[in-house]
Order: structure tokens, then C-alpha cells, then sequence
């Protein structure tokens, strides 16, 4: 029997770290060698997260840099800011752990416009250049060379998805606008006004119009795919009265007029023979993603316009299960290795 590689997860008890707690616990390869958090050191994993009875039957630690000399990787869970310290060490102490950050923290190279959008200093500005961007389909063979990889965010992901297979021929042009809604997981597991449910339920709004910090990763990342993209982005992300999944649509002017036959063939340059990523026929369904790392896109056009839509888990594949995903290429795995689950019916 192979030995099995030890990954710890830091920041456990928010809801992409218990997503990356429930994946890992029947991983075929990946033994939990810790999981930690700040307010729950000592109970029992199970005490807090009673679906994960019988699967994972770790205490939560408290989170120390000596942990990563524990293990083969972690993914980082830790609040935005929390990973920037944590890398100094990792770097100088513990230079053969692989790390995973799913916060916000080495996603941009643009640091000046990431403190602007995510209203800090960035700490560890001579560290950004050993991430690579995590966004798995395009960016793999980085990410199996990679030591240190930034996990894409969930609305960047649903973004990304929508716009790279036109970004890589150049033919991302003039103004695209993209607006998306996310459930209440999306806003992270502390309370707040927006996301009581008498508040959020049967409701809808917008927030951080045209300034949410994922453009800082979204632009540089398309930008960089061709040498002929010249687009301005316009997002304005909403939030649903449901508690998974992100449904995206993005509005795309071309470079010239095309029929559907030839985005499609553009479509399929990208992602045919992607595990995840499949385009659909319709409108995808955000009840046939959640749960699963799985990712429906489907797309029309008119003229010179169109429309892309796009379903995800924010908290899988837009978190835990791409971070998953990325690590898996990184330990030289099979990337789809314990993520292979299909969505529920109903």
C-alpha cells in the first residue's frame, strides 16, 4: 500500500476550510494530519461539524508556522491577511511544504490596486512572485511545478470561466460586463445584517458595484492570456436568497462578428476534454453544481455580442474543491483524485 501524503488545513471552521475537511476525509491519497482553529482548540471535529462523524475524528489545533514541519502541504483557510505572515516562515523554515491559500493574499501581481480594492498593506510584497494563480485548467502545468499556489476566488472563477476562451485568441475587446449572484456562503460563516436570512431570504441586491476586490485577480490574469486583449470589465456581483453556488453572465463584445458555430469553436479550444468544465445546451443550473467541483457553461450569440452564463459551488469549486484540485497537481496526482461526486437531482 502507497504511503499516503500529509496535508493539514489551517483555519478548518470556515466554510471553504470544513469544504476541504469533508473532501480530504475520504481523499484515497491525502491523510489529515491537522486541522486548526482559533476558537475551537481541544473539541472534537465532529462536536461542531456532526456530518463529519465517523469520517474525521481530529480536535481542532491552534494554529502555529511549526505545523506545516507536520506535513507534506496544507491549504491555508486563514482570513485575508493571515497567510501573508505564515509564508515568511513557510519560506525560511519549511522550504519543502507545499501550500495552497485559498484567501485573497498572492492573487494579484497588481499590489498597489490590491490594497486599494482590499483596503490593507500588503506585507509580503516580495513573496507575490512565488504563487502561481490556481486557476487549474489553464494555469496546470504551472501549478505541478508550483511550491506555492493562490486558489482563485469564487466569483473570479465563475469569471474566468466565462471569458479565457476568448481571452486566449485575443478577442477579449471594449467593454464586458459581467454580473453574478452568489448565495449566502459566499459571505463566510460570522453573521451580518446582509445575510440574516429574514433579510436575505426572498431578496435580492447588489454590493461592491464595480469594485469588488476579485477584479484585482480577474484582469491581470486575462489580460495576460493574449497580447491582443484591450477590455474594460464591468462586475456587479449580487447576492441570492439560496446558500450555494454562484450564477454568472457575461455580456462580450468580439473582434468581429461570429456565429455561435465559431464561439463554439473557440469554447472548445478551452475546455474540451476538461474534466470539470462542461458546456451545456440552455441555461446551466446552479441545483446540478452544488456539492460538486463541476462547472456548466453555455453561451449565445448575436452580431457582435455575447452572452456566456455560467453555474458553480462557490464553495467547492469556487474554493475548496479547486484548492483540492491544485493540490493534487502539485503532489503529482491525478487532479480529479476525491473529487469526483455528482450533484444531487433535488
Amino acid at each position: 500500500m502507497s504511503k499516503k501524503f500529509k496535508v493539514g488545513i489551517a483555519g478548518a471552521t470556515g466554510y471553504i476550510g470544513s469544504e476541504a475537511m469533508r473532501i480530504l476525509s475520504t481523499h484515497p491519497e491525502i491523510e489529515l494530519a491537522w486541522v486548526t482553529s482559533e476558537s475551537r482548540v481541544g473539541r472534537k471535529v465532529w462536536e461542531d461539524f456532526p456530518n463529519l462523524l465517523g469520517f474525521v475524528r481530529d480536535e481542532f489545533r491552534q494554529f502555529e508556522p511549526e505545523l506545516l514541519g507536520e506535513v507534506d502541504a496544507a491549504i491555508m483557510c486563514l482570513p485575508h491577511g493571515g497567510a501573508m505572515e505564515t509564508i515568511k516562515t513557510a519560506v525560511d523554515r519549511f522550504p519543502k511544504v507545499k501550500l495552497v491559500d485559498a484567501s485573497g493574499d498572492f492573487r494579484s501581481p497588481r499590489l498597489d490596486k490590491w490594497e486599494e480594492y482590499y483596503k490593507t498593506k500588503h506585507t509580503a510584497r516580495e513573496y507575490q512572485s512565488k504563487f502561481v494563480y490556481g486557476f487549474s485548467e489553464i494555469n496546470r502545468e504551472k501549478i505541478k511545478q508550483a511550491q506555492y499556489v493562490a486558489n482563485p476566488g469564487c466569483f473570479a472563477t465563475s469569471i474566468n470561466v466565462l471569458l479565457a476562451p476568448f481571452a486566449k485568441h485575443g478577442e477579449l475587446v471594449g467593454d464586458v460586463c459581467v454580473n453574478a449572484y452568489t448565495g449566502s456562503s459566499g459571505a463566510g460563516n460570522k453573521p451580518a445584517q446582509t445575510t440574516h436570512h429574514p433579510e436575505r431570504g426572498q431578496n435580492v441586491r447588489a454590493y461592491k458595484v464595480l469594485e469588488h476586490q476579485h477584479l484585482v485577480e480577474v484582469v491581470p490574469f486575462l489580460e495576460d492570456l493574449h497580447e491582443g486583449n484591450e477590455f474594460d470589465l464591468y462586475f456587479v456581483p449580487q447576492s441570492g436568497p439560496w446558500v450555494r453556488g454562484i450564477f454568472a453572465t457575461a455580456f462580450i463584445p468580439l473582434n468581429q462578428q461570429h456565429s455561435l458555430a465559431t464561439v463554439n469553436e473557440m469554447v472548445r479550444d478551452a475546455w474540451e476534454g476538461e474534466t470539470f468544465i462542461h458546456v451545456v445546451d440552455g441555461s446551466p443550473e446552479l441545483r446540478l453544481v452544488q456539492n460538486t467541483n463541476m462547472v456548466h457553461v453555455s453561451y449565445r450569440a448575436q452580431g457582435d455580442m455575447l452572452v456566456g452564463m455560467c453555474a458553480i459551488d462557490n464553495l467547492v469549486k469556487g474554493g475548496a474543491g479547486q484548492a483540492v484540485q491544485n493540490l493534487n497537481l502539485m503532489l503529482g496526482l491525478d487532479e480529479s483524485t476525491g473529487l469526483m461526486h455528482p450533484a444531487g437531482y433535488v
